[in-house]
C-alpha cells in the first residue's frame, strides 16, 4: 500500500488528461463515456456499468483545469476535498467546499463541477446504489435517530435530491481514515475492494460523529439556534426523559413551533422520535446484554413491561422475546 507521502505525490502529479485540460480549458473524459441525455431533460446522465467493473466501491481522482459538465447518475457518490478548494453546482445551487471537507451527494442528484487549479484536489468516493442501501444503510440502520435521518436522506424511498455537506475539516481521526482509503485503492494491491468496504464502514461511523452539516434542506440555523441534527443528538442522548418542553428551553424554540417544526423535517412527531430512540437502545440491548425483557425496559424508559411489549411487536413485528432468540448468538443456546 502506498504511504501518505507517495499519495500526496500521486495526486498532485498532473496526469495526461490534465495536462491537455491544463492547455485547452475543455473537459475531457476519462473513460469510453457513452453518456445519454435524461428522457425528461437535456442534462447528461452517466451509466453505472461504466465504473464499477472491478467491484462496487470506486475511487477516481477529479482532473483538474476544466469545468465538469452538470450530470446526474444513479450511484452515491462522495467527494473528499483533498487539498484547496472546490465549487460544484448542485441542483442550480453553488456550493463552496473547503479542504478536509466531504459532500455526499444522493443518486439522480444534478451537479457540476467549476475549474480546479492546481493546489485543488478532489477525489470522489462512488458506491453502487444497492451496496449503499443493503450493506451500508442497514449496517447503521440501528444506530440512533441522528444516523437515521441522516443517512435516510439518500435512503431508497425519497425524493433523490439531496446533498449534505459535512464539515469535516478539523475531524483529525477521519481525514487520517480517509486518507489511508484512497492509499489502499491508489496502491492497486490484492483484496483492495475488501480493505475498500471495511474503509467505508469506519469513515462513515465517522461521519455520523460530525454533526456539524450543511444541506439543500431549509432548516437553516436563525439567530444562533442550533440546527436539526443537534437537536436529534440532544434527544439520543436525554430520551429516558426528554420532554418537549425541555427540548424547546435547551434550544430557545416555542414548544410548539418545534414540534411542528420536526415533524416537518423528520416525519415524525416529537413523541414518534423519543419511541424510535428508546426501541433502537432496546433492540441494541437484547442483542448485547444478558439483561432480562423487564430491565430492557426499564433502562429504556418504560415503567410498564405491558406497554414496551406493546410498542416493540409494532415496531419490529415480533416480541422481545422473540427478537432475542433470533440472534445467532442466542439461538446456539436453544
Amino acid at each position: 500500500m502506498m504511504d501518505l507521502e507517495q499519495l500526496d505525490r500521486y495526486l498532485r502529479a498532473f496526469n495526461e488528461i490534465e495536462r491537455i485540460q491544463q492547455k485547452t480549458g475543455e473537459n475531457i473524459n476519462d473513460i469510453a463515456l457513452v453518456i445519454t441525455h435524461d428522457e425528461s431533460s437535456d442534462q447528461l446522465r452517466m451509466p453505472d456499468s461504466l465504473f464499477f467493473d472491478t467491484g462496487p466501491i470506486q475511487m477516481r481522482k477529479h482532473h483538474r483545469f476544466a469545468p465538469m459538465p452538470v450530470h446526474r447518475h444513479t450511484f452515491i457518490e462522495l467527494n473528499y476535498i483533498y487539498s484547496g478548494t472546490c465549487t460544484q453546482h448542485i441542483n442550480g445551487e453553488q456550493v463552496v467546499l473547503q479542504q478536509g471537507q466531504i459532500c455526499m451527494l444522493d443518486s439522480d442528484v444534478l451537479h457540476g463541477i467549476e475549474r480546479m487549479d492546481e493546489n485543488d484536489i478532489l477525489v470522489n468516493i462512488l458506491i453502487r446504489k444497492d451496496v449503499f442501501a443493503s450493506a451500508i444503510l442497514g449496517r447503521f440502520a440501528t444506530g440512533g435517530i441522528v444516523s437515521q435521518f441522516l443517512l435516510g436522506a439518500m435512503a431508497e424511498d425519497t425524493s433523490h435530491d439531496r446533498y449534505v455537506v459535512f464539515e469535516s475539516e478539523k475531524h483529525e481521526k477521519l481525514q487520517f481514515f480517509v486518507k489511508n482509503m484512497m492509499a489502499e485503492a491508489f496502491g492497486e494491491e490484492m483484496y483492495a475492494q475488501e480493505m475498500l468496504y471495511g474503509h467505508m464502514m469506519v469513515i462513515f461511523t465517522e461521519l455520523m460523529r460530525v454533526y456539524s452539516y450543511r444541506t439543500n434542506d431549509k432548516t437553516a440555523q436563525k439567530g444562533g439556534r442550533a440546527d436539526l441534527i443537534d437537536m436529534l443528538a440532544y434527544i439520543e442522548r436525554h430520551y429516558r426523559t426528554c420532554t418537549l418542553t425541555g427540548l424547546a428551553d435547551a434550544f430557545n424554540f416555542n414548544p410548539n413551533y418545534l414540534g411542528n417544526l420536526l415533524k416537518k423535517k423528520t416525519g415524525r412527531t416529537f413523541m414518534e422520535l423519543i419511541k424510535a430512540q428508546r426501541m433502537l437502545q432496546a433492540a441494541a440491548l437484547l442483542t448485547n446484554t444478558d439483561d432480562s425483557i423487564e430491565q430492557v425496559a426499564h433502562h429504556v424508559g418504560y415503567d410498564s413491561p405491558g406497554f414496551f411489549y406493546r410498542s416493540f411487536v409494532a415496531q419490529y413485528g415480533m416480541t422481545p422475546k422473540q427478537y432475542r432468540r433470533q440472534l445467532p448468538r442466542f439461538e446456539k443456546d436453544e
